[in-house]
């Protein structure tokens, strides 16, 4: 908050001064100083570190029994518009005992600053360091953030190996949506929540408290921890490999149970959900109301690792959306809902929902909008409905564009009906379409990656066909390269070559489209490096540890990524990208993650491998 003459004043928070620690408070008011009227105003986008934002929960720490760091290792921006990390500052908030606040991952400028006067990283509700709080979680979306998790624990204080931590260090919790494949970064973190995080949250804090009041020492924290659903602690895994580097054995110690399998919430229809989210201080990716309205998805793509994460379907009633949208529009004064899922369009009753929402809100000129649309008969009656009041573009998956590739990956759409829906957008108004695709998929073939620029310029056609007159439609084609993710049929498949990727892209660019098409090609060396770790093992933590020291982070921003530094990092350890990124597995052989199941026995996705090659 800037004062007359521009400087920084300070904004404290209302400690009990008789209860609360006073050299802690100390430390937090000098930090908050050197923070508002040396950092801030050095750095880019200051009000991302600012704090104070509408609806943030400020508690007295000395009023509760247990403080959690609900950490995001990626920028404000990113970690802002996560629906995840809402409902989990939601919930921990709504009980008395326990104080939550929230940490991002600071920008290189921000950090550069808080390194140069050894100031520790902070929390945004009361500028508390990290490592003052019981308990540090991380929501872990995407491989590539793994040296921003290493970068935060550094930047906090905190010992980064689960070995060096003594009892007095926070406990460090993972969760997200690949909690089920984190062996490389398994040696950091003292538990991985895996699944659904609203029947084990509470528990798990309890749990950890107790903890905490017994003064026992850390290991039995992790054993206390075993006895929850869906709670895999690594230190109570001992993994042995063969003279090949494959692995021999993942021998589990009691009480750890040999398969950890994953929590689901079953009441999704009443689970908790964050009505009063907090509004951010700068603009961020998702800037709108998100509605969660259904977890799951119908369709069983071979290809798709957050399917079988967050299987099986279920679904909010269109009383129970309407009611919580309506909720959130009066804390927030939003402009935009989105009915978010896997797969919005799949929804039950997407027809009458988008109808109810409209009707709800239109009056209000809020934009109802959906973050992509299945491919299906019922494709051309939605166009109508969303984007009521501003006509954003349409975004699309068809993912592939041949009918045999689409049997190989099991995406159950026809083009008919992705131009059925085209058709009907350009009818409603809109004057662009997105699609995504992937490259890379097993069995593909030339004339597979023809076919995408045929299907974008069939579409892109139709709007001067459809619309009495006009010229084409944009369409904006984002291609992105298959990764055999773990958990899937694909997860044994080799993974196209760096080589080969980049072959492909540039015979997709070859094609002449006379400025109609725009196409985005996914990075191919940054999806070779999330391979590596998405596919990996708990030797890489090596690697991770490399990279830290060589001050690797933010991989996933192109400003900051250079895959000469990681050829170096695995070259100093002694390991082969290669050999975890591209590498076929035996069907015999242990994977990294078989300690994790996600409610699909491995013989399962064995058999839709089979039945995926025999298309």
């Amino acid at each position: 908050m800037t004062t007359a003459d521009g400087s920084y004043r300070i904004i404290l928070v209302n400690y009990s001064r008789e209860a609360s620690d006073r050299r802690q408070l100390q430390v937090i008011i000098k930090h908050k100083d050197i923070l508002f009227n040396q950092i801030l105003p050095r750095v880019s986008k200051p009000g991302q570190y600012a704090g104070g934002e509408c609806n943030a929960v400020v508690k007295d720490h000395a009023s509760v029994d247990l403080t959690v760091a609900l950490a995001f290792p990626d920028t404000y921006a990113i970690g802002m518009s996560h629906l995840g990390l809402k409902i989990l500052y939601h919930m921990l908030n709504a009980r008395d005992d326990i104080a939550a606040e929230r940490v991002f991952a600071p920008w290189t400028d921000m950090e550069a600053e808080l390194r140069s006067r050894q100031t520790p990283l902070c929390s945004l509700e009361t500028f508390t360091p990290l490592s003052e709080f019981d308990v540090i979680g991380f929501s872990m979306q995407y491989e590539l953030s793994y040296t921003n998790f290493l970068n935060m624990l550094e930047l906090a204080g905190v010992p980064l190996l689960t070995t060096e931590r003594s009892s007095s260090v926070p406990v460090i919790l993972g969760g997200g949506s690949i909690s089920h494949a984190m062996e490389p970064v398994a040696p950091f973190f003292d538990a991985i929540l895996i699944g659904d995080a609203e029947d084990v949250l509470y528990p798990m804090m309890d749990v950890i408290g107790d903890w905490r009041r017994s003064g026992e020492p850390r290991r039995r924290l992790h054993e206390r921890l075993t006895a929850l659903a869906g709670v895999y602690v690594p230190s109570l895994y001992e993994v042995s490999h063969h003279a090949d580097g494959t692995i021999a054995r993942i021998e589990n110690f009691a009480p750890a149970p040999s398969v950890v399998s994953k929590t689901t919430v079953l009441d999704f229809e009443n689970s908790p959900f964050p009505t009063r989210p907090v509004i951010p201080n700068v603009e961020v990716v998702h800037d709108r109301i998100n509605i969660e309205i259904m977890r799951g998805c119908p369709n069983q793509c071979r290809f798709c690792q957050a399917v079988q994460h967050y299987r099986p379907l279920r679904t909010r009633s269109i009383e129970k959306v309407i009611e919580l949208a309506e909720q959130t529009f009066l804390a927030t004064g939003y402009e935009e809902i989105g009915l978010t899922s896997l797969s919005s369009a799949d929804y039950p009753h997407i027809v009458d929902l988008l109808d109810a929402v409209s009707k709800r809100f239109h009056s209000r000129r809020v934009n109802v909008s959906l973050p992509s649309l299945r491919v299906g008969p019922e494709l051309a009656k939605l166009p109508g409905f969303t984007s009521t009041v501003r006509k954003a573009g349409l975004t699309m998956a068809p993912e592939v564009a041949t009918d045999r590739l689409r049997a190989v990956i099991r995406k159950p759409i026809r083009n008919e009906d992705l131009l059925a829906g085209c058709r009907s957008a350009f009818e409603a108004g809109y004057r662009q379409v997105k699609f995504y695709f992937l490259i890379g998929a097993p069995t593909e073939r030339e004339e597979d990656l023809k076919g995408i620029v045929d299907l974008c310029d069939e579409a892109s056609l139709l709007r001067r066909r459809f619309t009495g007159g006009g010229g084409r439609a944009q369409i904006n084609a984002s291609i992105s390269s298959h990764i055999p993710k773990p958990h899937t049929p694909f997860q044994w498949e080799a993974m196209n070559s760096r080589g080969q990727l980049v072959a492909k892209q540039a015979y997709i660019r070859s094609f002449r489209t006379s400025g109609y098409l725009k196409l985005k090609f996914h990075d191919v060396e940054v999806s070779y490096l999330e391979a590596v770790f998405s596919r990996g093992d708990r030797r890489l933590a090596r690697a991770l540890l490399k990279a830290r020291e060589m001050g690797i982070r933010m991989d996933s921003w192109r400003e900051c990524f250079d895959l000469r530094k990681w050829q170096e990092v695995f070259q100093d350890v002694g390991l082969d990208p290669d050999w975890y990124a591209l590498r076929a597995r035996g069907d015999d052989e242990v994977l990294p993650w078989d300690m994790i199941e996600l409610r699909i026995p491995k013989t399962h996705l064995a058999t839709e491998r089979d039945r995926s090659r025999s298309e």
